[in-house]
């Protein structure tokens, strides 16, 4: 029985109690019509619950009773009596419904980023081992906005899920109506983000209308801030409950106005995504296999904040495509963001023409891949070691325990900023270790830093062993299933 059903099979039994007691302190006239409105309680209670002998034979013991009382002339203290007898009853069979009926949970996951499942997928594998639950993915469309705040494409992302993953469209998922138990977001933004915006059916202060707990879970693993602190979402007080990666984090929210009780500190899915990756290795395409075979492989991270901020950002690109173009024994799986193309000729033009031929010489190199996919877990599983600049993947992947080198900012390194995730065991450019040393560190496997990097993170990041998910499915549960 889904938990929301026996919530109203719980609170009719409570209205009827509140009628047996209003009954007791009542005149007889008064106290006979409220036994005979509990009595048809009573009676739809048993046809309700007609698939539960236990429970509906104890009913029907009551409704004798009620049906005595209303027949007989009785003393006050046997009236009393009775009414006693009855209290116990419906003791018993409210104690049946909680814990001898079956209780089932729904639940509805509704990403909308293909990419960004990762957030929510440890949780969904837990909750789809769990008995007790019934899981919906249900991918959510959404829109991109232009520079003026304007609606320019319809997206939807629902065929672009792992294909073993068993997915419904939004149009045949009818949560008004199903309420589902759960529901599980990675958008909490609603119409406050600048460059994309989801259905407003799906905005957080609709969905918290038809489930009893709303939960959001970030889609990256924060790092660090240089004052204690997070940008408020009015959206956050619609959520129930909201998955923190560390105290830190957590002490971050409440600090910014966020209520504490709201926050569960469990740590990130995305962690458990990549642990995954170094247990269970992805097979690569032939393609990949004919260009990274017998290579020391390194993975190259780019984001566009640094883009947009570092004027050394193509030197640093090129620097880097460089040591792979003249060392053909080391292989480059290059992943620049999305939108580096876009912004490159929005914001950044002057550097066009030096970016193609960047693209140009990449082309010509045998042993450089550029993977522009959703998915990042290939380029993980295949590589040896990571380059990247400040990013939720730089902070992920430091638990697959291979070597990390930051193109950061000696800004980003200052002992006093606030450390969501404690990413300072990694090796960093501004500290001296330069591209082609750290290709060396990897290449010969000697990684001196290995052992302080894993430790920083694993003690800065809650549940950073792979059970993150397992263990955000059974909290969530808990809360929910209380009576």
């Amino acid at each position: 029985m889904r938990i929301n059903q026996k919530r109203k099979i719980l609170d009719l039994m409570t209205t009827i109690e509140e009628g047996f007691e209003y009954a007791r302190n009542s005149e007889a006239d008064n106290a006979a019509r409220m036994l005979k409105d509990c009595m048809d309680g009573l009676s739809f209670l048993t046809s309700l619950l007609s698939d539960e002998p236990v429970i509906s034979g104890r009913l029907q013991d009551a409704i004798h009773d009620v049906h005595f009382i209303l027949r007989e002339t009785l003393e006050y203290d046997e009236f009393i009596s009775y009414l006693n007898k009855i209290h116990g009853i419906m003791n018993e069979a409210r104690s049946n419904v909680i814990y001898d009926i079956r209780t089932e949970l729904e639940i509805a996951f509704m990403p909308y980023k293909s990419s960004m499942w990762d957030s929510l997928e440890s949780i969904y594998n837990a909750a789809e081992k769990d008995p007790h639950c019934t899981c919906y993915v249900v991918p959510i469309p959404y829109y991109e906005k232009n520079a003026e705040g304007q609606i320019i494409r319809f997206c939807y992302e629902g065929n672009e899920f792992p294909e073993h993953l068993k997915t419904i469209p939004f149009e045949l998922y009818d949560f008004e109506n199903r309420e589902p138990d759960i529901i599980y977001i990675h958008n909490p933004f609603d119409h406050y983000n600048k460059l994309t915006v989801v259905n407003p059916r799906f905005y957080s202060e609709n969905l918290a209308k038809y489930t009893e707990m709303l939960v959001y879970v970030p889609y990256y693993v924060a790092g660090s801030t240089e004052k204690p602190g997070i940008d408020f979402l009015p959206s956050f007080n619609n959520m129930d409950k909201i998955i923190v990666q560390s105290q830190n984090l957590k002490d971050a929210y409440v600090q910014s106005g966020v209520d504490s009780n709201k926050l569960l500190n469990l740590g990130s899915p995305k962690l458990d995504a990549m642990l995954t990756v170094v247990r269970e290795p992805l097979e690569l395409s032939t393609q990949w296999e004919s260009v990274l075979r017998d290579r020391t492989v390194i993975l190259f991270n780019t984001g566009i904040a640094d883009l947009l901020s570092v004027q050394t950002w193509l030197e640093q690109i090129v620097e880097v495509i460089n040591c792979f173009i003249e060392h053909r024994q080391l292989a480059l799986i290059w992943r620049p963001h999305p939108l580096t193309e876009i912004t490159i000729k929005t914001m950044r033009p002057q550097v066009a023409q030096a970016y193609e031929q960047i693209k140009e010489a990449i082309r010509k190199a045998n042993n450089i891949i550029v993977d522009t996919s959703s998915d990042i877990y290939p380029a993980v599983s295949a590589s040896d070691g990571i380059i990247s600049d400040y990013s939720s993947v730089m902070m992920q992947y430091i638990v697959t325990e291979k070597p990390v080198l930051g193109l950061l900012s000696k800004k980003m390194l200052e002992e006093n900023r606030s450390y969501y995730s404690d990413y300072l065991g990694c090796y960093f450019t501004n500290q001296d270790v330069t591209v082609p040393d750290f290709i060396e560190i990897v290449e010969r496997k000697e990684d001196f830093k290995k052992e302080e990097r894993i430790s920083r993170l694993r003690n800065s990041i809650s549940n950073s062993d792979g059970t993150c998910g397992e263990k955000v499915h059974y909290s969530i549960k808990d809360e929910v299933i209380k009576f």
